[in-house]
């Protein structure tokens, strides 16, 4: 029988979290798909909640490497939100069980870790917010937009993409990513000022 370490069973917890859903996934079920008693599992982890909060905080973690990674770049804020909607699909394609187990089960954490969660969620939405305030101040941007409904609604768009996009379609990630900077930009866009006559 293969030896079986946490990480191994965070990997399936991840899977299975993303397609059963946290309440669908027993110990029962994690112990199978590993190949292991359910006494060696808990060798690895106190419980299933446990699991859970690892997962979330690793998506976490990669998803605020990116936001550290913009706010360090140099460039206009129309490169720094393609460098937001670029990273934050390749997050989102790599790893697709994690994103999703990330995106639909963060509401099932106990209290404090959700609020942990929350508070690292909002962040990493930050930068975003950043980032199209500093496009509305130097104009590349309207200089009447919501910023924070901007940042909700491009993630929000961003995160639907787990629902529909494939990797073996025809669409890589790079190409989406560029469909989808395409069409923000183009809607955020300061318009060209009319001269007067």
């Amino acid at each position: 029988m293969t030896r079986r370490n946490r990480a191994d069973v965070i990997a399936a917890a991840r899977v299975l979290f993303a397609e059963q859903g946290f309440h669908g996934t027993s110990m029962r079920d994690l112990g199978k798909e590993l190949g292991i008693r359910g006494s060696s599992l808990y060798s690895h982890v106190v419980s299933k909640d446990e699991l859970l909060v690892d997962v979330v905080r690793e998506a976490a973690s990669r998803f605020q490497g990116l936001a550290d990674e913009v706010k360090t770049m140099s460039g206009t804020a129309t490169e720094k939100l393609s460098r937001l909607v670029q990273g934050h699909l390749q997050i989102l394609v790599e790893d697709p069980d994690q994103a999703r187990t990330f995106l639909n089960e963060i509401r099932f954490l106990p209290e404090l870790e959700r609020e942990e969660a929350v508070v690292m969620f909002d962040r990493y939405q930050e930068t975003f917010r950043e980032v199209i305030e500093a496009g509305c101040i130097n104009l590349e941007f309207r200089s009447d937009l919501d910023v924070s409904l901007m940042a909700n609604l491009i993630l929000s768009l961003l995160n639907g993409t787990t629902r529909w996009f494939r990797t073996e379609g025809t669409l890589d990630t790079s190409s989406l990513g560029n469909e989808i900077h395409l069409l923000l930009t183009d809607g955020l866009a300061s318009a060209p000022k009319v001269e007067a006559l």
